[in-house]
């Protein structure tokens, strides 16, 4: 059947913004790529793939299932599970040789009594909180809490990180402050003679700014997927977009003046009017709040999205658009010919993030790899 809306995946992108993030942080510094949501909904399988033939140290995730799938999938580098998980997924997880976050005793011993049961052994990260909050241990607690862990049969602990709440802001002051903290723990822990193999803080946007958090492991999310996370980082990495959201043109109608298009009425026309009916809605993740503010391309021109976006469908005002015709392509988000719509920019229109976008729309549209 053939396809009337779609999400293309440049795996060249992601081959590329992978590239750069190496050149970046020097070849001396592993990398920890971050494919949890399904890779930012741009297709955990297929991205990690990309990533395995182009050197990724580890992959990190969300969920139990997440990891699963990836090993399911062939997918044999180590994989990092970034949030805690409740006793009754721990064997998933060991069976499928997937690292575990830590950051209480209670929790690691249940692990080991686990591991120890299937005769199994599970390599485990230390979340350190220096500001985030929920997780991780605090650090006048990590020294007591390491000690404590390295006792633990079946179990070995491979990493320790931290997590930054705001270096994607234009003050970054804060953030250099939880790598003070981090690094705080970190001598103690030399001090006790400790080892602990990988250390990692940076995320997409220190890695952008914040060369210091590096360590010797860092963990790039969004910018793999060619996206920046704020306007308040350096974008001199030369990253190439991943996405592009397409759909065609389902039913062209001309509207007299005075006519009301889509529920509420918001939109009013103040001449007669062409209007194209594009099958994508809010169900397929394109944002509600895009009603009458966002854009779109046709042949190569922007034009707007009228009254309200709904459930499975959209208008748009082509008046202006010249030669429209049922089953042009239209460009959501992506490149046309000589112009683009960018996600951030979208996001920012409706004040939201890119990752919410690009997540939203991930899991519920066909991808199409290139």
């Amino acid at each position: 059947m053939h396809k009337v809306k779609w999400i293309e995946i440049d795996l060249d992108a992601v081959r590329h913004n992978f590239r750069s993030i190496r050149k970046k942080v020097g070849n001396g510094i592993k990398i920890l790529a971050i494919v949890k949501a399904d890779a930012y909904g741009h297709g955990a399988v297929e991205v990690s793939k990309t990533l395995l033939k182009n050197g990724v140290d580890m992959l990190g995730i969300a969920d139990p299932e997440e990891g699963i799938e990836l090993r399911e999938n062939n997918i044999n580098v180590p994989i990092l599970l970034l949030n805690a998980i409740l006793p009754e997924q721990i064997e998933e997880v060991l069976k499928h040789s997937l690292g575990l976050t830590v950051c209480n005793l209670n929790a690691a011993r249940k692990i080991s009594e686990i591991a120890k049961r299937s005769h199994s052994s599970i390599k485990v990260h230390v979340e350190i909180d220096t500001g985030m909050g929920g997780t991780g241990v605090h650090p006048d607690e990590a020294l007591s809490l390491i000690k404590s862990l390295s006792l633990i049969e079946n179990l070995t602990i491979e990493g320790i990180f931290t997590h930054f709440h705001s270096c994607d802001e234009k003050d970054k002051s804060s953030a250099h402050e939880q790598t003070k903290i981090f690094k705080k723990t970190l001598k103690q822990l030399e001090g006790e003679k400790i080892h602990i193999p990988l250390i990692h803080a940076a995320n997409s946007a220190a890695i952008l700014d914040m060369p210091d958090s590096y360590f010797n492991m860092v963990r790039p999310g969004l910018i793999l997927y060619g996206l920046f996370p704020s306007n308040h980082v350096s974008k001199g990495i030369g990253l190439k977009p991943v996405m592009s959201f397409k759909t065609r043109i389902i039913n062209l109608k001309h509207l007299d003046s005075g006519s009301t298009v889509s529920y509420g009425r918001t939109f009013k026309a103040s001449r007669p009017a062409t209007v194209a009916t594009i099958p994508v809605g809010y169900k397929d993740g394109f944002s509600r709040h895009l009603s009458n503010l966002g854009k779109v391309l046709i042949n190569g021109k922007h034009t707007s999205i009228i009254g309200r976006v709904c459930m499975d469908r959209c208008f748009i005002d082509v008046t202006s658009v010249p030669n429209v015709n049922i089953g042009n392509e239209v460009v959501l988000y992506g490149k046309q010919k000589n112009e683009t719509i960018l996600i951030e920019s979208s996001a920012k229109l409706i004040d939201t993030i890119p990752y919410e976008i690009v997540c939203n729309i991930g899991r519920k549209v066909p991808k199409i790899y290139k």
